[in-house]
């Protein structure tokens, strides 16, 4: 199985995130630092009625993408730095963890893990898979092998691409970061290629 992590490079900082996942591993967080304002909102029932905030907050959680959200420019543009970022390519060694997202209307289920796997269609391009952890004194994992460093290539297919390169700084930012990240990749074995979305 092969899913994938979507990063920013626009600086340093980011830089330094992507040197991390690759040495140590991939960050875990409780649902209430995601991007969704519903995420863990569920209907109340009798039998789920004594879900807490506690309970929920348990469970950590990397959020991963499927393959169709390789190939989406919505996925680049909100969690690459519009293009100006990579995606990370894992070959799941284990699948024990991983649960795939359902998307559709916030549900009536009776456990926390289902509630936390549960999203509305509106999140549906992420075609997201969560690895959920209950390990406290942990909040890093290591799901596989990194087999690849996707590229984001904004502008590149313009005919006047090296003047836009000349005139934004922050896309002339990623390209020198860039190059870094593919030496390190080049020393750690990992692939690079630029993303072509044709």
């Amino acid at each position: 199985m092969k899913l994938y992590k979507f990063r920013a490079l626009g600086d340093c900082k980011d830089f330094e995130r992507i040197e991390d996942i690759i040495d140590n591993g991939f960050y875990c967080n409780d649902f209430l630092r995601f991007n969704d304002m519903n995420e863990g909102v569920y209907k109340n029932n009798s039998t789920n009625k004594d879900i807490t905030l506690k309970g929920k907050l348990y469970y950590k959680t990397c959020s991963f993408s499927g393959e169709k959200a390789l190939k989406s420019e919505l996925m680049w543009g909100h969690y690459a730095n519009a293009g100006k970022g990579v995606v990370i390519e894992i070959n799941i060694e284990n699948c024990e963890n991983i649960e795939s997202v359902e998307y559709g209307n916030i549900c009536d289920y009776d456990n926390i893990k289902d509630i936390l796997r549960n999203k509305s269609n509106e999140w549906s391009y992420e075609d997201e898979y969560r690895y959920m952890l209950t390990d406290e004194t942990c909040n890093k994992i290591k799901i596989g092998t990194i087999k690849k460093i996707h590229f984001g290539r904004p502008y590149k297919h313009l005919s006047n691409y090296r003047n836009i390169i000349k005139n934004h700084k922050p896309l002339s930012d990623y390209l020198d970061l860039k190059t870094q990240l593919e030496d390190l990749c080049e020393e750690k074995g990992i692939c690079c290629e630029d993303f072509n979305f044709s």
